[in-house]
């Protein structure tokens, strides 16, 4: 591994783990396609993926909690329900890795795409609607969520467990199938169905993460799919940036959260969109504008980050 690479996958981790401190995501959505772009074949950027997801989950996870971020009992419901999907997710790499890695790469990319496109225009929809009516509506503050108590505007039932368990499921499997830690729907979903305030949902998410990546990396280990090098690179940069995301989300309004997660996913999937063209009409340009459309797109979100919480905080 030259030196150039090696830095990049340090600064990588580290503009990651900002976003993932900050945003309640895994970071895999970004990671594994960066992978991708530097060479490594699908099956082990998902692996290395959902590895450093899990490691990076410890550190940010016990943020949150003291931030008091995390709802423990939708945490364990989710993380739950999501193992035996991850495994699924896991099974369905597998079967397409032996059919043809060219293949895998398309499908993978192609999913990413849709997957992230639809997210990012249906939050950029909502933040110009919550800016325009200057009204944030349907969120349960932590102290209800925890109490299970009624507001003013909101229904007095928690959250059932089935629609906790669905929720389980599909991150799940996005974490064993594209290894993505699933938080680029699991915060939609908490935010829109659970109806859990923003900040709750990032670190709610980020302790899903520590219980339900263990299994999706313990399983890729046994198949595989684990650079622990490049994982332990990324690590290295993401412990310190993940401390920085997580102290930033209580600080940032839910419509400029919403903003700036839409921007992020918008971006990624442009990027993805690029490579997947780049792959099939072999256009070595697009890879390489592919592989600057990412990086750029997660520093500048990440430095945003940083100055909204200061602009925030004095």
């Amino acid at each position: 591994m030259d030196f150039i690479s090696l830095l990049s996958l340090i600064l990588m981790g580290f503009f990651v783990g900002i976003l993932s401190g900050f945003f309640g995501f895994g970071g895999g959505f970004i990671l594994t396609p960066f992978l991708i772009s530097l060479g490594f074949p699908t099956n082990i950027s998902v692996g290395t993926s959902i590895t450093e997801i899990f490691m990076s989950s410890i550190v940010s996870s016990l943020r949150h909690k003291r931030l008091g971020n995390v709802n423990i009992k939708i945490g364990l419901i989710v993380a739950f329900t999501s193992i035996f999907s991850a495994e699924i997710g896991a099974q369905i790499i597998e079967y397409l890795k032996n059919l043809s890695i060219y293949q895998l790469n398309i499908i993978i990319n192609l999913i990413y795409v849709i997957v992230l496109g639809l997210i990012s225009l249906g939050m950029a929809y909502d933040s110009l609607r919550s800016k325009r009516t200057k009204n944030f509506k349907g969120n349960f503050s932590h102290r209800h969520f925890n109490k299970l108590e009624k507001s003013e505007t909101e229904s007095n039932a928690s959250p059932p467990d089935w629609a906790l368990a669905l929720i389980g499921f599909i991150g799940g499997f996005f974490a064993g199938f594209l290894g993505a830690g699933g938080g680029f729907l699991l915060v939609p979903l908490l935010i829109y169905i659970i109806k859990c305030e923003h900040h709750i949902a990032a670190g709610t998410c980020n302790f899903v993460f520590l219980l339900s990546c263990a299994y999706a990396s313990f399983t890729h280990f046994f198949k595989g799919n684990i650079d622990f090098i490049s994982a332990a690179l990324l690590l290295s940069g993401s412990i310190i940036g993940s401390q920085i995301g997580a102290l930033a989300t209580r600080q940032v309004k839910g419509a400029i959260f919403k903003a700036a997660f839409s921007s992020c996913l918008g971006s990624v999937s442009i990027s993805i969109a690029l490579k997947l063209i780049s792959i099939l009409f072999d256009i070595f340009f697009l890879n390489l504008l592919s592989q600057l459309v990412i990086f750029s797109a997660v520093s500048s979100i990440a430095i945003l980050i940083l100055i909204l919480f200061y602009v925030q905080i004095t």
